[in-house]
């Protein structure tokens, strides 16, 4: 994945976080639980998006040295996938409530194991890297 694709993709996904929780904190009628939940998927939708734009730092400081840069794009992929399975499925669960996920109960716990597997992926693309210039 190129650095500007990576880039972009963190910026929307800190849109959607900082937007998702304004509505969330100010035009959502949901209880307190609800908005524990919603407050889960935004926390880890937001830190995410950080560990995108270091995926980016990293493809870009590392695009002399293929490998690292490649694990990083992977790494960046795991991420975006976790935050949609994971948060994503959170926010819905809070705004539609307990089994509005219906058959698809287990994108949740999928989502968790992606942003898992995004640490795992930039911690070897770490390892992978060569040289510092």
């Amino acid at each position: 994945m190129k650095v500007s694709t990576i880039i972009s993709l963190a910026g929307l996904s800190g849109f959607t976080a900082t937007a998702l929780a304004a509505m969330g904190s100010h035009a959502l009628p949901i209880d307190a639980d609800d908005m524990s939940l919603f407050q889960t998927a935004y926390s880890f939708h937001f830190i995410h998006t950080f560990a995108l734009i270091a995926c980016a730092l990293l493809v870009r400081w590392a695009k002399e040295d293929k490998t690292p840069a490649r694990w990083g794009s992977r790494a960046a992929i795991f991420f975006l996938v976790g935050i949609v399975c994971f948060s994503f499925s959170l926010y819905w669960r809070a705004v539609l409530g307990p089994g509005s996920l219906g058959m698809y109960h287990w994108i949740t716990p999928l989502g968790g194991l992606a942003l898992m597997g995004g640490w795992l992926t930039f911690a070897y693309a770490g390892l992978k890297v060569k040289y510092v210039t």
